[in-house]
């Protein structure tokens, strides 16, 4: 079954860019790992940004959380943005 991870980023004003590019950054990495179905960052004009990876399975995105994780996992996101990530992950029914 396919599934899906979606991170809203709600960045500080002055930290937009910084967001959206890890927010691609995670998407370059992803495109290169199997499993991958689509990937991109919606921006809703409300100022957050909503990351949307939808995966073959679970086990795939599994899989490539250690590629993904080598690449953003130690960006200042605390710093970053106003409030905690909000993530959403599961099957797409």
């Amino acid at each position: 079954m396919t599934y899906a991870v979606v991170s809203v980023h709600t960045p500080l004003p002055e930290h937009p860019a910084a967001v959206l590019d890890s927010m691609q950054r995670y998407g370059h990495v992803a495109r290169s790992q199997p499993g991958l179905v689509w990937t991109g960052v919606v921006d809703d004009d409300s100022g957050r940004f909503v990351g949307i990876a939808v995966w073959e399975s679970a086990d795939a995105a599994a899989a490539a959380r250690g590629a993904l994780m080598d690449e953003v996992g130690n960006d200042p996101f605390t710093t970053w943005d106003e409030r905690p990530i909000d993530s959403l992950r599961g099957l797409v029914r």
